[in-house]
């Protein structure tokens, strides 16, 4: 009597020559069909070979040049100093945080508009707070001791009594 491991190499052998047998049967008919015999009766006529794009300018770079200025985002209203300030939305789902550079002479108003713009927000719809002080759009920034490096809140606007 064969052991099982016998059975096994049987049962496998037996599997193989069956699809040997299956391929050899598959490929016979396709050829009995003419099927692939002439490379060339699946190729089109495409037409004439488009002809070659025109030459394209390069593309400039929008890096500024070595030395070059970085201007504000916010138009300057002047008086001030330009500074790198952090601006927290709590507006929404998640905090979400963006960097500006802004002239501490632009008014607050300005810088509203500009932030609005970032964060996709209508300007109506948030204060701007530093330090615990809500900012008021009429007057600047340089009002508010605002350093390089500082955070300014966007606080939703209150609605709170109204129709």
């Amino acid at each position: 009597m064969a052991s099982s491991l016998e059975k096994v190499k049987d049962a496998f052998r037996r599997f193989f020559e069956e699809m040997a047998a299956f391929f050899r049967n598959l490929f016979k008919k396709g050829s009995d069909d003419k099927m692939g015999q002439n490379p060339g009766d699946f190729d089109e006529d495409l037409g004439p070979p488009a002809e070659e794009p025109a030459e394209s300018k390069p593309i400039a770079s929008k890096t500024p040049a070595a030395g070059a200025s970085i201007a504000s985002k916010t138009p300057a209203s002047g008086g001030g100093k330009d500074v790198s300030v952090y601006f927290m939305s709590t507006i929404g789902p998640g905090e979400k945080k963006q960097k500006l550079l802004v002239n501490t002479g632009n008014r607050t108003s300005a810088i509203k508009q500009t932030v609005g713009n970032m964060f996709g927000l209508d300007p109506n719809d948030f204060h701007l707070s530093h330090g615990g002080v809500t900012l008021d759009e009429g007057l600047p920034l340089s009002n508010y001791d605002v350093k390089d490096g500082d955070t300014l809140l966007l606080i939703p606007a209150s609605t709170a009594g109204m129709p």
